[in-house]
Order: structure tokens, then sequence, then C-alpha cells
């Protein structure tokens, strides 16, 4: 396979074990689809698959993923916490191996055009793929959440970019975009305080009045305990590192004597990530990446294969 696109689909169930299971058997089963990950949330109510493979391969299982959604999944009765505006909330399309983000957003305009006309739902094209500023980014979109979608659709600010201007009780909306790389996780507190959890938020967010750039985070209480939790998005990763964020949460934190428990990564992550924070947390300076075993070694090999070719 040369360039590679993954599709990262959100959808709003992380409590039905037996669903996930099933839907993530019917999509193993598209011919020419790889399946990455899954990572099923149930504080969050939510799961996130990552996967890949030919443009028919990746679109037949998104059809896929939205026809079972909904069959299943009725936003009437759903509860989590993050925010959501449908049962297929996004589906971003991400250029990864040798892509760029305009082929990103080709696939995703051809994918929703396909989605509106088979499912007849309202679309919103969003991130690279938007085709309107104010809908570059996805908060913007989910404002008012679930709950507020069927008044914002009588809005004609709000017209969906794609499908029927018809609220669908049962399903909301759906959101699809191309996007890139993003890295995700979720860290875990000792507190049950949600008021002091959202106000450690408030000084990481950015456009909170301050914040962090490229930052978003939403407070949470884990389902199983009762302690709160922040998840992270970092959508650019190389300006906004990884560390940097959790030594920020730790200094937010010491405010309310709340601590960092553990943190759980959602999704995949780029390998950098991991790099960059082992380097920041050693104190090593001047490093070259090429005296990393495995990437000298896979260097070489791929430089004799190349002129092998």
């Amino acid at each position: 396979m040369g360039k590679i696109i993954a599709a990262i689909p959100n959808i709003c169930e992380g409590k039905d074990q037996g669903f996930i299971d099933g839907l993530t058997a019917k999509l193993q089963a598209v011919p020419g689809l790889v399946l990455l990950d899954v990572s099923m949330d149930k504080t969050r109510n939510r799961t996130v698959f990552a996967y890949t493979g030919s443009k028919n391969a990746v679109f037949d299982g998104g059809l896929i993923l939205y026809e079972e959604a909904l069959k299943q999944i009725d936003m009437r009765r759903h509860q989590g916490e993050y925010p959501r505006i449908g049962a297929v909330d996004a589906f971003p399309f991400v250029p990864t191996k040798d892509a760029g983000i305009e082929e990103a957003v080709q696939w995703a305009e051809a994918f929703a055009q396909r989605v509106a006309e088979t499912f007849q739902i309202p679309v919103y094209l969003y991130g690279e793929a938007a085709r309107l500023p104010q809908r570059r980014e996805i908060e913007n979109i989910r404002e008012g959440e679930y709950e507020g979608l069927e008044e914002r659709l009588k809005d004609p600010r709000w017209k969906p970019d794609l499908g029927p201007e018809v609220f669908k009780p049962d399903f909301g909306a759906t959101l699809i975009g191309a996007r890139y790389p993003m890295v995700s996780f979720k860290v875990y507190l000792n507190t049950s305080n949600l008021e002091h959890t959202r106000a450690i938020c408030r000084g990481l967010t950015d456009g909170s009045g301050g914040g962090v750039r490229h930052v978003k985070t939403y407070a949470g209480v884990v389902y199983e305990t009762g302690m709160c939790e922040i998840t992270v998005a970092i959508s650019n990763y190389r300006v906004t590192p990884m560390y940097r964020i959790i030594e920020l949460l730790a200094v937010e934190g010491r405010r309310f004597g709340i601590d960092i428990l553990n943190v759980e990564m959602i999704g995949l992550v780029p390998e950098q990530v991991f790099l960059d924070s082992a380097l920041y947390y050693l104190r090593i300076n001047s490093f070259s990446y090429e005296r990393i075993v495995e990437k000298n070694i896979q260097a070489h090999l791929d430089e004799k294969l190349s002129f092998i070719s």
C-alpha cells in the first residue's frame, strides 16, 4: 500500500460490549479494510475506531458503521461525559503515510455525499474540509450538543452542508471532515470535585480566555469510581507537545491539592509524541533520532530495498 489515509469514526456507544464486538467483526470482514484500533470508553459512552485500506474499503466500512449506528443507537437516551451531536458524532479522515491533507479533504467530501444520500441525515463538514470558516472548529458545530440541535437546524446559519434540514430525533446529525493527526488521552485525578476539575480545564483549553494553543479539554466523572477525569485533545502535537500539557495539568491541579493518578491514551498515537516526552523527562539534549537502533536499522533496510528494486 502506498499512500495511507485513516478513518477515525467516533460513535456514541461505549457501554454495550456486544454491539461493539459485532460492529468490529463486520468491519474486519470488509475486503481490503485494515482495522487498526478500537477504543471503548464507558465514562464518555463513546467508542473510537481507527482503520485504513483502499478508498472503496474505507467507504464501505464507514457505510456499515452508519447503518449499524442507525439501528442500535437512540440519541434520545444517550448520556456521556463528552460533547456530541449525533449517533456517529464525528468521522474524520486523517492523512498518514505519504498522503496530503488535500487528499483527505477529497475523501471526506465524497464520503459525506454518500452518507447524506444513503441515510438522509444532516451532515456538517468540518476541519480542513469545512466550507464555512465557523465550521472549521468542531466545537462550534457541537455548541448546544444534541439537545440543542433541533432549534439550531431552524437557523439558516447552521443549515447542514449536505442532507436534509430536518431534525432526526433518534440519530441527530453527523460531522465528517479532514484533520491532521491528533493526540488524545485521559488524565485521571485524585478528586471527586467536578467544579475544581472544570477550573483546571479552563486553565488549559484554547480560547477559554487563555489556555494553550491547539488544546481542548473536557471534564468528566469516571463511571465506575465517581472520581474525576480530564479528556485532552491536542490538534497539533508538534507545536504543543503532550509532556507540556501533562506538566501544566499538574501545575493547575496544585491550586486545589489535586494530583494526577495516571494517564490513559485514546486511540493510536504518533511515535514522535513518546520520543519527545522521553527526551524531555530524561533531560537529553542534542539527540539525533538516527541513534535509535530500530530507526537506524529500518532506514538502512529501506535504503537497501530501494536500491535492489
